[in-house]
């Protein structure tokens, strides 16, 4: 069996949403109607059908207070938990 595709959403590296969106959009091969909004993230991650995990990385501070990337990471970790091919990951490094 072969390793899971690995797909890193590090917070302090990632701006805004859009930056988000972006990179998975290029690391998942997401088709070109993405919609780069939470729905369609959802959408496509639905769809994966080979083993995927995305391990997020929780080491930053949002300017918003990281509101967007909680809902980013929601919508990963529910996508996840109802798919057999995606898996999560949270990491929160020590201070």
């Amino acid at each position: 069996m072969s390793r899971p595709h690995k797909v890193t959403l590090r917070e302090s590296e990632l701006q805004t949403a859009s930056d988000a969106h972006e990179m998975l959009a290029r690391k998942l091969d997401f088709p070109d109607y993405y919609g780069y909004n939470l729905d369609a993230l959802e959408d496509c991650l639905s769809e994966i059908c080979t083993p995927t995990r995305i391990v997020i990385v929780r080491d930053g501070v949002q300017s918003d207070g990281g509101a967007w990337f909680d809902a980013l990471e929601e919508v990963v970790r529910e996508s996840a938990q109802r798919s057999c091919y995606l898996g999560c990951t949270i990491r929160v490094p020590r201070r």
